[in-house]
C-alpha cells in the first residue's frame, strides 16, 4: 500500500499540492521581487489594470503566459522555478515563479504600482493639533476651507493581517492641489505603525476633482487605531469610533 502511494504521488505531483489562495494584493515600486507560487493544472492571473507591454520569462518553456486585457495569465507546464520580468507604461515588475507544494497557490494577484514617495517612512513622532472623534465612517473632515478629507470604509483582511482604509479627498478650491502635500498616517497608542503605506489614485486634483486613496497597514495592532492627517502643517486626530478586534 505504501508503495503504490508513493507510485501515484510522483505519477501525480499535484496530489499533495495545497488548495488555491484567496485574491491577494501587491504594492510595489519597481525595486521588489515579489513570490508567485504557482500549482500545476492552475492558472495565475496577473491583473495591472492594463495589458503589459513586455514579459520576460526565465524559462519560457515551461510556460504558457497569455497577455489578456488587464494582464497576463501563467498556466505552468512543468514544476520549475524562475523569474518573471513585466514591463508596462515604463514601469518594470519583478516576479519569481515557484510551485505552491502544499501551501496555498496564488490564483488571483492584483499588481499595484506605488510611487517611492508613497513607501517613505513615517515620522516617529507627530504633534496633534487638534482632534476629532468620528462616529461613523464616511464623516467629512475639513482640511482647509476648500479641501475636504473623508474615511469611506475600513477592511481586515484575514489572509495577511492587512487593515485596510479607503479614503477620499475632494478639492474645491481654484488652486491644484498635489496629494503629496498631505501626509495620513496610522497611529496606535500616541506613536505612528511603522509598517504602512498611503497610496492615492490621483497625483494632482484641480478645482472639483475627487481622488479615492488607500491606507494600507500591515503590521498587527492590538486595540484602537487612530488616523493622523496633516496638511500645511497642522496634524488633526482622526479617531474612528467602533469596536476594534
Amino acid at each position: 500500500m505504501l508503495m503504490l502511494l508513493m507510485c501515484m504521488t510522483l505519477m501525480c505531483p499535484n496530489l499533495m499540492a495545497g488548495p488555491p489562495g484567496e485574491k491577494r494584493t501587491i504594492l510595489t515600486s519597481g525595486e521588489k521581487v515579489y513570490t508567485i507560487k504557482y500549482q500545476l493544472g492552475q492558472s495565475t492571473v496577473l491583473y495591472f489594470g492594463e495589458q503589459p507591454q513586455t514579459v520576460i520569462c526565465g524559462n519560457k518553456n515551461y510556460f504558457n503566459i497569455e497577455k489578456i486585457k488587464g494582464g497576463i495569465t501563467i498556466q505552468p507546464l512543468s514544476n520549475i522555478s524562475t523569474n518573471l520580468t513585466v514591463l508596462s507604461g515604463g514601469r518594470r515588475y519583478l516576479f519569481y515563479l515557484t510551485p505552491s507544494g502544499r501551501r496555498k497557490s496564488d490564483g488571483f494577484v492584483e499588481v499595484r504600482w506605488v510611487p517611492k514617495a508613497a513607501t517613505k517612512p513615517v515620522r516617529s513622532k507627530v504633534e496633534v493639533d487638534q482632534s476629532y472623534k468620528v462616529n461613523e465612517i464616511g464623516s467629512h473632515l475639513k482640511l482647509s476651507p476648500s479641501l475636504e478629507f473623508s474615511v469611506l470604509n475600513e477592511k481586515w483582511l484575514d489572509n495577511d493581517g492587512r487593515q485596510i482604509f479607503e479614503l477620499r479627498l475632494k478639492n474645491s478650491s481654484r488652486a491644484r492641489i498635489s496629494t503629496g502635500s498631505i501626509e495620513v498616517i496610522a497611529a496606535s497608542k500616541g506613536k505612528p505603525i511603522k509598517k504602512q503605506v498611503l497610496v492615492w489614485e490621483m497625483q494632482k486634483l484641480s478645482k472639483g476633482q475627487v481622488t479615492m486613496g488607500r491606507l494600507i497597514v500591515t503590521e498587527k495592532v492590538n486595540g484602537p487605531m487612530r488616523i493622523l492627517v496633516g496638511f500645511k502643517g497642522k496634524t488633526t486626530e482622526l479617531v474612528i469610533g467602533r469596536k476594534y478586534r
